[in-house]
């Protein structure tokens, strides 16, 4: 099923969140809680549209007091940072199985244990598995 992603810009009002979506102008709601901001966006998008709630996705974005948002920006960053590691660590993983590098000299190299390694290897889509015998390491298709 295909998944459309808006916005809902969220600003404090007394004990309520007000929701605005700029994709569709005029389109607002309100929230109790900011956690129940984003189901209650799905839920007004989805009654606008005639689409089904699980065929959208929400992305909440809070008006954050000064001290909260550069936290939030250094989490976005380093969950982006994560997953931009994880990815580079995968293919040198590859990189080094191709070339005959042993599985504990990878681990070496990377700085990674064996069993950090055995988690890079279900990361992607039909990802192979690593053997992790005191051999060379080996990436093979499930």
């Amino acid at each position: 099923m295909e998944t459309t992603t808006f916005t809902a810009l969220c600003e404090r009002a007394g004990r309520w969140w007000t929701i605005q979506i700029p994709q569709l102008a005029g389109l607002s709601a309100q929230a109790r809680s900011l956690d129940q901001v984003e189901i209650m966006t799905r839920q007004v998008i989805a009654r606008h549209l005639g689409l089904p709630p699980e065929s959208i996705m929400v992305d909440v974005i809070p008006d954050a007091p000064q001290p909260v948002a550069p936290a939030l920006q250094a989490r976005h960053a380093a969950r982006l940072a994560v997953e931009a590691a994880a990815l580079a660590t995968r293919a040198a993983l590859e990189a080094l199985a191709a070339e005959g590098v042993t599985f504990h000299d990878a681990a070496t190299l990377l700085g990674l244990t064996p069993a950090e390694i055995e988690v890079f290897a279900p990361m992607i889509g039909n990802a192979p598995t690593m053997h992790t015998d005191s051999g060379p390491l080996q990436v093979t298709d499930r």
